[in-house]
């Protein structure tokens, strides 16, 4: 409704509107407005406890790119910031309702470059975890086509988009979980150390990068491979180079 208005458009879509876009361009492009939100503001890069930032994301349901009669050509995304109360319309004092206009992607783009995760999946944000409920494609805010302003949206016709279908994007995960996949491949047998040099100098990420898992977890299963007879001191103070563990201090 916002987009609508700033476009010189009426707010709501006619009754009879197809169900799978808000908006039809003049040039026949029709575009789906994608809205996430909350009572903190739209960052690009998230805050974490090891100092390394994680880049900001969106997310689709899955079923976006593959139900048919969710006819689009393009998405929209943006961030709604608003109060801790946030039952509309709101109130005449409340100041926080701010819609932040992230970029636009075409349909094509998503579904061939977002990372697809299914119920369970588990993602990071700053200094939090959560699991998907539902069945998620991420695709990441710095892939985005940028707009200066919302009526930019009004000059996008079918070769701009067409263009944007073609497009090769950066990757969709964050710096942090690239180096993370490549530190697992590794022990895998799957990728070597050239590998990880070649995901680090490409994320310009050369810091120590820290696990899903808590280090006081990686020095339990350490002690109890020393108690085995399996690891020495030396290999534990190895791990004590690139893992902090983190003693009880107290409520």
């Amino acid at each position: 409704m916002v987009i609508r208005n700033k476009l010189g458009m009426p707010e709501i879509n006619p009754e009879d509107h197809p169900l799978g876009y808000d908006l039809l361009l003049p040039s026949g492009i029709k575009v789906d407005v994608k809205c996430r939100g909350g009572a903190l503001p739209f960052k690009e890069e998230y805050e974490s406890s090891d100092g390394i930032a994680r880049e900001a994301k969106h997310n689709f349901f899955a079923r976006q790119m593959h139900d048919e009669r969710l006819d689009t050509d393009m998405y929209v995304m943006t961030h709604l910031e608003t109060p801790s109360k946030r039952e509309l319309p709101g109130t005449t004092r409340q100041r926080k309702w701010i819609l932040y206009i992230c970029g636009w992607v075409s349909k094509e783009r998503v579904a061939n470059e977002g990372v697809y995760l299914p119920r369970g999946s588990l993602t990071e944000q700053g200094r939090t975890w959560f699991t998907y409920r539902g069945q998620e494609i991420e695709y990441y805010n710095r892939n985005l086509n940028g707009l200066e302003t919302v009526e930019d949206l009004l000059s996008i016709d079918p070769p701009d988009v067409e263009k944007d279908r073609n497009h090769k994007g950066d990757l969709n995960l964050t710096s942090v979980d690239a180096v993370r996949i490549a530190y697992d491949l590794i022990g895998r047998g799957v990728l070597s150390e050239k590998h990880l040099a070649f995901v680090q100098k490409e994320t310009g990420l050369a810091k120590i990068v820290k696990p899903i898992l808590h280090a006081n977890q990686y020095f339990h299963l350490l002690n109890w491979l020393k108690g085995k007879g399996a690891l020495t001191d030396s290999e534990i103070e190895k791990a004590r180079q690139v893992l902090q563990e983190e003693p009880y201090s107290g409520i």
